[in-house]
């Protein structure tokens, strides 16, 4: 059972995929969200690593609408609440399918290639997620674990740990995605 504090990360999360915002995820969102990161990251249509966003991503909608309870193609907040929080009680299931979503991530957002996501490049994934470059900035200070000026892949693992599982509104994870207004 998710916590108050929890269901509102993961409420943030439904925001975040909810592309065009009218309260429902369905296949389109998720489609409009990997043109978005493409765009961010220069990636074209056909290319490899546009391909490869596309299958990772559209994977997630593979999981997102098995929460579509009533079966109309179309994943209400509260059906996502309850099918990601039911997901994310299989943790270690959950953390080992992240490593692979991370894998991917890192594969595009680490321009330079050095295995850290500078704050310009945190900056870069905020804006295809629709949020500001101060956004960006702020939880730069919090995601970087370190201090050392870039986030690692073991860093971000920490931080989805944080995000879907701590309690603690402190938890450097929960900058991950910018918390809804309560």
């Amino acid at each position: 059972m998710l916590s108050d504090f929890r269901s509102r990360k993961v409420a943030s999360g439904f925001a975040e995929l909810d592309a065009n915002e009218d309260g429902l995820l369905e296949r389109g969102d998720i489609e409009t969200l990997v043109h978005d990161h493409a765009v961010a990251y220069g990636c074209e249509p056909g290319s490899p690593e546009y391909e490869e966003l596309s299958r990772n991503t559209m994977g997630v909608w593979d999981q997102i609408r098995q929460f579509d309870a009533d079966g109309d193609g179309q994943v209400t907040l509260e059906e996502y609440v309850a099918g990601f929080g039911a997901f994310i009680d299989q943790r270690e299931a959950f953390m080992a399918g992240m490593v692979g979503l991370v894998d991917s991530f890192y594969s595009m957002a680490d321009r330079d290639g050095d295995g850290l996501i500078s704050e310009e490049e945190l900056i870069l994934h905020y804006r295809s997620w629709r949020h500001t470059e101060e956004q960006a900035r702020e939880a730069f200070a919090h995601l970087d674990r370190s201090g050392h000026g870039g986030i690692s892949k073991q860093d971000w693992m920490l931080n989805v740990e944080d995000y879907y599982y701590s309690d603690d509104p402190e938890a450097p994870g929960n900058w991950l995605a910018p918390m809804p207004e309560v």
